[in-house]
């Protein structure tokens, strides 16, 4: 078979200060077939968002790949850049003839300035041009706002499973399987979704959200079940669309579809007490790291994570640390490319004066004044991000009070030690390390822990939605309104 796979992934912060535009795109990774620009992302294909080329590849297919895009969460995109990447991928499609499939990896809760729905846009476009028997099959992040218009133009749509996203690479290799079967005849993809009036963070690595995952993935052996998403919503979109839902998918049983989504969705919102995020102050992060056993604390500072759409220059934490002299600890990544320079210009050895952070917005707080020491400056450092090496840019570690800080150039969350150790900083040997990111550091920093802390500061990512200012969201919709309301007044099949 002929399977034109493509690529096109923003998580949209309806609340972030981070403009977005075609240089994002370009700044973190855009391919584009017609002039070639970006064609060294084509030997990084094994990624795990883009892992079912490999798969296709794998089961003898031959691919067609399309336009590759993708960028750092930041605010919606402005109209043009979203139709010029739109457009391209269209316009490949077009130009590859005749095919059987269409596979695409999108994010799900993507906007742009004129545009509530970009996936479901662009879907109903790509449906245009193959027509109603081509099957279009696509592989959602799980912090997904489903739509009808998304569901009314593709045959399979599954997202991940886990928070930390560890599985897109099993996700992908499974939509490849239901895409094969169906150009093949030999299964007829039913889609029932539910959706589920709950905003929030929900972590898969805790009770009893990994038990109801691990129960779903047992659910999924039944041969005449597809596949099961449970997905979590992105609540900083600010849209119409913007809420939890499970995603249901049989072989030709619209019925068996249905009742399972609505069983599931019901468990799914009468845990939400049990399952959002277990944030506390920054204080008492701060006081429960002093007071934990022997080893190292990790402490997620979740608002400002870059990986939501923040701007990742936040100062709370390390004001609060530096008033209360607190020392041994070190953070990551403090993105401030100012201050980055002024620590490469000045060399390693240094002390300077240097003012870091607090500089994008009212959520990253006022900048911080401090006598720096740099210990380290490079611009060959590079971290795993969802097991694709991604360069951290010019970077430095400078030192105060006993606090060593990495600052990097390119806006990205820490989700692995590297981040770290590739700027010579041992972090198991830190009594303290703060980490800019809500979740997707957990699964390569908790098994070092002693203690995993997640810290709510003041931020563009917060999980306290009722502070937000939505022109667009549903209502009611928790934990902004409190049940009881009739939770399950909107659902609907597709």
């Amino acid at each position: 078979m002929r399977i034109f796979v493509t690529y096109f992934a923003h998580e949209s912060n309806s609340f972030s200060p981070i403009p977005t535009s075609i240089e994002n795109f370009r700044a973190s990774g855009l391919y584009l077939p017609s002039t070639g620009e970006g064609s060294h992302l084509l030997k990084e294909e094994l990624s795990d968002d883009t892992a079912f080329i490999a798969h296709v590849r794998a089961r003898g297919h031959e691919v067609i790949i399309g336009p590759l895009a993708g960028a750092t969460p930041s605010a919606p995109l402005n109209q043009s850049a979203y139709e010029f990447i739109r457009d391209q991928i269209v316009k490949e499609l077009k130009a590859a003839g005749s095919v059987d499939a269409v596979l695409m990896f999108l994010h799900g809760a993507q906007l742009a300035a004129r545009c509530d729905d970009c996936e479901g846009d662009l879907l109903a476009r790509m449906r245009a041009v193959v027509g109603p028997n081509i099957p279009i099959g696509v592989e959602l992040d799980l912090h997904c706002n489903l739509t009808a218009r998304m569901l009314e133009n593709a045959d399979v749509i599954l997202a991940c499973k886990e928070y930390p996203h560890t599985d897109f690479g099993d996700q992908g290799e499974r939509l490849v399987e239901i895409i094969e079967q169906t150009a093949e005849k030999r299964c007829v993809p039913t889609m029932a979704s539910v959706q589920v009036p709950m905003l929030g963070y929900f972590f898969t690595s805790r009770e009893p959200l990994r038990s109801f995952i691990d129960e779903i993935k047992d659910m999924e052996s039944r041969t005449d079940i597809l596949s099961i998403s449970l997905c979590h919503g992105f609540g900083l979109n600010d849209s119409p669309h913007s809420c939890s839902s499970v995603l249901v998918i049989t072989d030709d049983d619209p019925v068996l579809a249905g009742e399972i989504g609505i069983e599931l969705a019901e468990r799914f919102f009468a845990m939400r007490d049990a399952i959002k995020a277990p944030v506390v102050s920054i204080d008492c992060a701060l006081d429960r790291a002093l007071a934990a056993p022997p080893g190292t604390v990790v402490i997620a500072d979740t608002t400002d994570n870059s990986g939501g759409g923040a701007a990742s220059d936040s100062t709370f934490v390390l004001s609060a640390m530096l008033e209360r002299g607190i020392s041994d600890a070190a953070i990551c990544l403090l993105w401030d490319v100012e201050a980055v320079e002024l620590a490469t210009r000045a060399g390693e050895g240094s002390t300077i004066p240097l003012r870091v952070g607090g500089k994008t917005s009212p959520f990253s707080g006022p900048p911080v004044d401090i006598e720096a020491t740099v210990k380290t400056v490079r611009d060959d450092a590079w971290q795993l991000t969802f097991a694709t090496p991604t360069p951290l840019g010019k970077a430095a570690v400078v030192e105060a009070h006993g606090i060593e800080i990495v600052l990097n150039s390119v806006r990205q969350q820490p989700m692995h030690p590297k981040c770290f150790s590739e700027m010579g900083i041992d972090p198991w040997r830190k009594r303290i390390l703060v980490v800019k990111s809500t979740q997707h550091f957990y699964a390569h920093f908790a098994p070092h822990a002693v203690e995993v802390i997640y810290a709510d500061g003041p931020g563009s990512v917060t999980g306290d939605f009722g502070k937000l200012t939505y022109q667009k969201l549903h209502r009611p919709i928790w934990p902004i309104d409190l049940p009881p309301f009739n939770a399950f007044g909107r659902e609907w099949l597709a």
